[in-house]
């Protein structure tokens, strides 16, 4: 009777004990968070910066301001985040990843290593004449988490609507060749040389050389030169289309998603 009355007494202690610590460290849990993650993909993908979309949705109920980080859910399930926060919808901002070289560079010597860009890259500074110039390999093939971008021998095709704009492709380009443009953007440089006009005009037919013809032809002032490379300003441009007819070596492309469905090294094949 004794040991049954202690067995007894230490069951209620230990009771009482796990009642106060359950109250005591109690995770107190955004009610918030489970719709959110309701509404997200569930790839877990890691473009928003989180591990996985549990991690993001509970980053997201503390901090609103990461609501664009997400650019895989759907446009109905982005509005009912966006109602479950509390917060306008506003624009949404769908970005596009497109690679910035038109693979014309001649070789400098025949790479017979490890077909990964990554490798090439350390051989020699790579085998292409240009150092800028896109490997060929796919590394941003392999990288890409929704199998966005297509190799067909050395040239890459970049799907639009598989491809949210993440940069997981760019993080994997050891030339930082990939870059990211707002989907309605319509024309891409599509060039990542800083060399002078004279050396690129010798190595690549479709290089940038500087020429400022596309320069001249904006009425926007939406083309600058800078290190020897024609940079796009998307906030001034009017897709007008002046400066595709002003370049004379179809270093800047449209990429019109309207007018191709898939849009990459060779853009011009799609317009």
């Amino acid at each position: 009777m004794i040991a049954v009355a202690i067995v007894g007494i230490l069951g209620v202690l230990f009771g009482i004990g796990l009642a106060y610590a359950s109250k005591r460290f109690e995770v107190h849990v955004d009610p918030r968070v489970g719709s959110i993650l309701g509404a997200l993909p569930s790839s877990n993908c890691g473009a928003c910066g989180f591990a996985s979309c549990e991690d993001f949705a509970s980053a997201l109920a503390n901090d609103t301001s990461l609501i664009s980080n997400c650019k895989v859910c759907d446009e109905e399930s982005w509005l009912k985040i966006c109602d479950t926060l509390g917060i306008e919808a506003g624009k949404r901002k769908r970005e596009l990843a497109l690679v910035a070289c038109s693979l014309c560079s001649i070789d400098k010597f025949e790479y017979e290593g490890v077909k990964s860009c990554a490798a090439a890259a350390l051989i020699g500074g790579g085998f292409k004449a240009c150092n800028y110039a896109c490997l060929g390999f796919g590394d941003c093939v392999k990288a890409c988490p929704f199998g966005a971008i297509e190799k067909r021998g050395y040239q890459f095709f970049v799907d639009f609507k598989k491809c949210i704009g993440c940069g997981a492709c760019g993080d994997a380009c050891p030339r930082g060749l990939i870059k990211i443009v707002d989907k309605d953007a319509a024309v891409f440089v599509r060039c990542n040389s800083l060399d002078p006009g004279k050396i690129v005009a010798k190595i690549c037919e479709t290089g940038c050389i500087a020429c400022k013809l596309c320069e001249k032809a904006c009425e926007q002032q939406a083309i600058r030169m800078e290190n020897n490379l024609a940079i796009i300003d998307y906030e001034r441009c009017n897709k007008c289309g002046a400066c595709i007819e002003a370049c004379k070596f179809g270093t800047i492309v449209s990429i019109l998603p309207s007018k191709a469905a898939v849009a990459g090294a060779q853009v011009a094949e799609q317009t």
